[in-house]
């Protein structure tokens, strides 16, 4: 059907039919979009908790080996990767319970328990002990080989900020206020 003339073209006219499908066409494209974000929405959403019981059961079978190491005096020699030479048994079972306090710290971390805030605060908590920092420090090599920008690595280095931190509120003030001692991260 042809309407009029302009600037020497004719225009036709859309039947009225093709404009109506034509909007329902994108509404029904706009649907299918709006259903695609929330499935990859909902998809990510499994994806996290999926990795979030892998951690915790990985963390259940830690936990039990550390067990039964602690448990029997045969096994706990293959545990024992300190720098040190020979350390006496009581020594790694302290330091063998130090690495389950801080795992156990991280573990909440990452299946999201503890904001990183919370966090700092439990490790200024823990960290307090002698025989924690003992254990940092003897195990100082094994973070030496992560990768530097690891979450691990990034957790480490905040952890020995504070236990600096907690070093020389010690020595300063004998120990007072360790509840305020070190400056939670930001971002790790």
């Amino acid at each position: 059907m042809i309407t009029g003339k302009a600037g020497g073209r004719r225009h036709r006219s859309i039947p009225v039919t093709y404009v109506a499908a034509g909007v329902q066409t994108a509404g029904v494209l706009l649907a299918a979009c709006r259903v695609h974000v929330a499935l990859r929405r909902l998809e990510a959403v499994a994806a996290q908790e999926q990795r979030r019981k892998a951690l915790t059961d990985y963390r259940r079978d830690h936990q039990q080996l550390i067990a039964r190491a602690t448990a029997d005096p045969t096994l706990l020699p293959v545990l024992d990767a300190y720098e040190e030479a020979e350390l006496p048994d009581d020594l790694k079972r302290r330091h063998l319970y130090a690495n389950e306090l801080y795992q156990h710290a991280l573990h909440g971390y990452h299946v999201g328990i503890l904001t990183l805030t919370e966090l700092h605060g439990h490790l200024r908590y823990i960290f307090r002990s002698r025989s924690m920092r003992d254990y940092w420090e003897a195990t100082r090599h094994h973070r030496a080989s992560l990768p530097e920008t690891s979450d691990e690595a990034r957790l480490g280095r905040v952890v020995d900020a504070l236990v600096a931190d907690l070093d020389a509120n010690e020595a300063e003030r004998e120990g007072e206020s360790w509840w305020v001692v070190g400056r939670p991260p930001e971002d790790v």
